[in-house]
């Protein structure tokens, strides 16, 4: 099974639950993304697009549905307040309503996500670098 059609299937319950839970019959238009491109979060949400992309490394974890009630949560909050503060109160409401805690950080033991690059600086940017800490 590919990892969009395992997510989509683990995904149906979570979004039918939610959408029935915040009155918002757009939670089931979500499109939903596993990406292996995901270094340094476990999930994104794409506020204007409606589309919520999660790393595969999640998909085998248990924290899988906390993790889209939060992405969920951001898109709701985004429907119904245009932008607020990502982590506010309109956001940590719908966290609570859905029956879990306003985490903004999981650091979870069974997900392990690709190490991050670092970007090389050109030696141009570290002559000026250099050059700053000189002055």
């Amino acid at each position: 099974m590919s990892a969009h059609a395992e997510l989509a299937e683990r995904a149906r319950p979570v979004l039918t639950r939610l959408a029935e839970l915040y009155g918002e019959p757009r939670v089931l238009g979500i499109e939903l993304r596993a990406s292996s491109r995901l270094r340094a979060s476990l999930a994104r949400a794409y506020l204007v697009e409606a589309r919520i992309t999660v790393a595969v490394a999640l998909l085998a974890s248990r924290h899988l549905e906390e993790v889209l009630v939060h992405e969920v949560a951001h898109l709701v909050c985004f429907w119904r307040h245009g932008r607020v503060r990502p982590h506010g109160r309109e956001w940590r409401a719908l966290m609570r309503l859905a029956g879990h805690r306003g985490r903004v950080r999981l650091d979870p033991l069974d997900v392990r996500l690709p190490a991050r690059r670092r970007r090389r600086r050109s030696p141009r940017m570290r002559v000026a670098a250099f050059l700053r800490g000189l002055l």
